[in-house]
């Protein structure tokens, strides 16, 4: 009797040692709702389980980005120190000049004249922010059977290297008188500038017509160019609109910063159709080495933190009136300030009353000599150089022949839907 009850003891020992094992390893499980009683359930995930897994796998995801990401930088900085190193030879001469002891060197493209023109006359090339020679070789094509053409490299673009700072637009006037000198180009100028280039020519026009010893100054013509009275305008519209402009005018500090990681590299690529409608087959090699640049976005970042202070001195003491052949040349599609409705607390509305005080300051430099013309390019955005370098060409020949006094053939051309070029 009393072995038989040991061994019942035993056995239920043992019964629910086997029942309690289960319930200890399954401790991250639960019953099912609806499984007490019946075992018509099943067990299920705790949100305890499943919030460890997570972090896992977000650990694993996270390590697998910064791994990638820092071996592309790594891999875009070493690929831009090489370039750096290993630059190609530039097309064009390499000048070099002192302004106010310091020294630099300046990459010059000039075309001479071909054709059966005049030949007496060159014409001087400039950009706006950021813009190099490169930028003017389809308008050179069209003038170089009538004039000598010169577009260089600012300091510290392309294939410059840098100037004085800070790039004021008197800075950069002494810098191509210096550019001319050098080349040994004696003859009378017309003078190009878009978008800010506007602003540096209009002051070498100035210093040109105030020294009797310079080159004779024939005329101005500006395309799409900036004007000094637009920016506080615009600033003045909402302080959306202020806000938004103060950003992306920070925009290029960003842009150097990617760069120096072969960032910029990428953006450049991934932009090559477009590169290649603008350039040619020519020239495109030396515009995709040096625009992605950690030196060439340098120099764009020292011109536009000027722009301020440039705009500020002319609307403080403004231009005097030049007296010389002026060409206005301005857009005629009004999609320029299209991209600021991507910004916050900006509308349709505000965008037209960009676009109008633009046009007013297009109107304002007409005011810089009473033989002024302005022509609006139907269809054509603010790249007019790349987009319609035929309108260009036309205001440049028109300037000239006004100069020459074929007044037909002149600004009074420029008035009609086309300009002749002869």
């Amino acid at each position: 009797m009393l072995k038989r009850t040991f061994q019942h003891r035993r056995l239920v020992s043992r019964a629910s040692s086997s029942l309690g094992a289960p319930a200890r390893q399954a401790r991250h499980f639960s019953t099912a709702p609806g499984s007490a009683g019946g075992g018509n359930g099943g067990l299920k995930i705790s949100r305890q389980a499943v919030a460890n897994e997570a972090i896992e796998v977000f650990k694993l995801l996270f390590g697998t980005v910064t791994v990638l990401l820092g071996g592309s930088m790594a891999m875009g900085y070493a690929t831009e120190n090489y370039k750096r190193m290993h630059p190609p030879t530039p097309p064009g001469q390499l000048v070099d000049i002192d302004i106010e002891g310091h020294k630099s060197t300046i990459h010059a493209q000039v075309q001479s004249a071909l054709g059966s023109g005049p030949h007496d006359v060159v014409v001087i090339l400039d950009g706006s922010l950021g813009e190099t020679s490169f930028d003017w070789e389809k308008v050179a094509a069209e003038i170089s059977d009538v004039a000598t053409v010169v577009a260089i490299d600012r300091p510290g673009l392309a294939f410059s290297t840098p100037g004085v700072l800070p790039r004021s637009a008197a800075t950069i006037a002494k810098e191509y008188r210096a550019v001319l000198d050098k080349l040994e180009i004696s003859k009378p100028v017309i003078l190009v500038g878009h978008g800010t280039g506007g602003y540096n020519m209009r002051q070498l026009a100035s210093d040109l017509l105030d020294d009797p010893t310079a080159n004779t100054c024939l005329g101005l013509v500006l395309v799409d160019a900036m004007h000094e009275s637009v920016k506080p305008a615009m600033d003045a519209l909402s302080p959306a609109v202020q806000e938004a402009l103060a950003s992306r005018q920070k925009n290029a500090n960003t842009l150097l910063k990617m760069s120096h990681f072969g960032l910029i590299r990428l953006v450049h690529f991934l932009q090559s159709k477009r590169n290649a409608t603008r350039f040619s087959t020519t020239a495109l090699p030396y515009v995709d080495y040096f625009t992605p640049t950690p030196v060439h976005r340098r120099g764009v970042v020292k011109e536009n933190e000027a722009i301020g202070d440039i705009e500020a001195s002319l609307l403080a003491s403004p231009t005097p009136s030049l007296g010389i052949p002026l060409v206005v040349l301005s857009h005629g599609d009004h999609t320029m300030f299209k991209s600021m409705l991507m910004e916050p607390g900006i509308d349709e509305s505000i965008v037209e009353h960009m676009e109008a005080e633009w046009s007013r300051g297009q109107t304002e430099l007409l005011k810089l000599s009473p033989r002024s013309v302005q022509r609006v390019i139907p269809a054509v955005g603010h790249d007019i150089p790349h987009e319609k370098p035929e309108e260009v060409a036309a205001a440049i020949l028109a300037v000239l022949n006004e100069s020459q006094g074929h007044k037909t053939s002149g600004l009074a051309s420029l008035k009609t839907q086309e300009c002749p070029i002869k």
